[in-house]
């Protein structure tokens, strides 16, 4: 079984209206059907029969791992707003929670980094791989994994003065990557990784990019899984991919990887299908003109909108 968890958060009606989130997880429910042959998807947005709450998140947690087993593989993908809270039980060396933000926060409170820990990436079994994706600000950590791994390849030849250049082609960035144990956490028991926006400290964008709007992480993650083979391609190429495009397109976030378990990055992020060679062509077509906002409880929204 390949089942997805996806959950877009637009806050339709809000002032923290976002614009790209709901196009999100359309574009990824796409992906995973038509190329990674999920046949199993519970979906929550603004637009949805069961929205997108607190109480609604929390369920579908339980509900995504009803009868899976080892073999299975899971996708949980988040777009919508990210916030940080003080820490409580002392387990963040930032001295924060990440959390997410329900359609309700502003009643019902957010979800924190913790919960999630606890109710998805400690319940993977044996045998089993979950990837997720948190298109949200201040995710970084956003799963209170053990295993964190940054990006900070570089331009080859690239002159003080010169821009960056307007197409990411791979072979013109030398490869510097690294990793970081936080060891107040216990390894997972299966696979589990997950693809954050940006950093803890960071915003992510809600960008509007070749005629859509949509989050910044969503789009140049499945633009470089649609043009490389699964079969061949490395967790360090992918990682390198996404924040080499961030830079090329002028986005200040910095995406990070983490996971339950050691990643070889030399191993590939999926396997055993047959596709396209590695390639991918980034071209620009974004417009930016950030706005944040703020809501009028604790929470702060600092999801960055790029729009025109």
């Amino acid at each position: 079984m390949r089942r997805a968890l996806l959950i877009g958060i637009n806050y339709i009606g809000t002032s923290s209206q976002l614009s790209g989130c709901i196009n999100d997880i359309n574009n990824v429910g796409s992906y995973l059907l038509n190329t990674r042959k999920y046949n199993s998807f519970l979906v929550l947005t603004d637009n949805t029969q069961f929205k997108p709450t607190k109480a609604n998140i929390l369920q579908a947690f339980n509900i995504f791992f009803t009868n899976v087993r080892a073999g299975d593989e899971l996708w949980f993908h988040y777009s919508g707003h990210g916030t940080l809270l003080r820490d409580t039980n002392r387990d963040e060396e930032s001295g924060f929670d990440s959390c997410i933000c329900p359609i309700d926060y502003e009643k019902s409170g957010v979800i924190s980094d913790d919960t999630i820990r606890q109710m998805l990436a400690q319940r993977v079994p044996a045998g089993v791989k979950l990837y997720i994706v948190l298109d949200a600000c201040h995710s970084g950590t956003g799963c209170d994994l053990r295993y964190k791994y940054d990006d900070n390849s570089y331009l080859i030849n690239k002159q003080a003065s010169a821009s960056l250049p307007k197409k990411y082609i791979p072979t013109d960035w030398s490869l510097k990557q690294t990793s970081y144990e936080f060891k107040k956490y216990n390894k997972t028991i299966g696979e589990v990784y997950s693809i954050s926006g940006c950093q803890d400290n960071q915003t992510s964008a809600d960008a509007y990019i070749e005629g859509q709007a949509t989050g910044a992480l969503t789009f140049i993650l499945l633009s470089c899984l649609r043009a490389n083979s699964p079969a061949t391609y490395k967790w360090k190429h992918l990682l390198k991919d996404i924040c080499c495009s961030e830079k090329i397109r002028g986005f200040t976030q910095k995406t990070c990887i983490t996971s339950g378990t050691p990643i070889n990055l030399e191993s590939n992020v999926f396997s055993g299908n047959v596709g396209q060679t590695r390639n991918i062509n980034s071209t620009l077509d974004t417009i930016i003109a950030p706005r944040s906002t703020h809501s009028h409880n604790t929470h702060t929204l600092s999801k960055i909108i790029l729009t025109n």
